[in-house]
């Protein structure tokens, strides 16, 4: 909400910002997470006085995993469909110097094509090496796009996240269910990765239904 209030002369906006996340309840994911009570799995944390408020999203089988962004869910972005978010942000990192390769992810090339299809072999093709289980899946001579990390990598995967829960209602129910949760990544043997962005996007479409 904005508050204006006056000093002599001179106005002053005074911006306040609802929190993303409530630090006492952490949801933690990943795209093979155990189907638990939420606040019950693997590095989460909820109050006893907090369990009830989520018993919608215990309703839901295999929430935590619609969350990833390997779930594959369909969504239109850029002009063109993508399977899941980690096939539009593989892909982007290639959009402006390959855009040839960079629509090897859509779907509008080949639904039946692996790499459109398996957010895997996506992930594979746009990492640093190339490579999946040893074999090569992209050119040499494809490379990322020199300002993809410098900041451009943000607006991309917010981007993706947008359109995947915008587009498909029952995600959408799934992250709205999250409530206030402070939502991170499960990473192996490294420190969770705080999701910012997609809780960025619960809060717009919180916002946009006028909750």
């Amino acid at each position: 909400t904005l508050r204006k209030r006056e000093m002599g002369d001179t106005i002053v906006e005074k911006v306040e910002k609802t929190p993303l996340f409530d630090e006492t309840i952490v949801f933690q994911f990943y795209s093979k997470s155990a189907d638990k009570k939420p606040g019950k799995g693997a590095g989460e944390m909820i109050q006893d006085v907090d369990e009830a408020n989520f018993e919608a999203l215990s309703e839901i089988p295999h929430w935590r995993k619609m969350l990833s962004n390997f779930h594959v869910a369909p969504f239109e972005l850029d002009g063109h469909m993508w399977s899941s978010v980690e096939h539009y942000y593989q892909a982007s990192k290639f959009k402006e110097n390959n855009p040839e390769f960079y629509l090897q992810f859509s779907l509008d090339m080949n639904p039946q094509a692996e790499l459109s299809s398996d957010p895997v072999l996506a992930k594979a093709a746009g990492g640093k090496t190339g490579k999946f289980k040893g074999k090569r899946v992209r050119d040499e001579n494809v490379v990322i796009d020199p300002n993809f990390f410098d900041g451009r990598h943000q607006v991309e995967m917010k981007a993706a996240q947008m359109a995947k829960f915008s587009q498909n209602v029952d995600l959408r129910d799934v992250l709205l269910a999250t409530k206030q949760a402070k939502l991170q990544h499960f990473v192996r043997a490294s420190p969770p990765v705080v999701f910012t962005e997609l809780m960025e996007v619960r809060q717009h479409l919180r916002s946009s239904q006028g909750d």
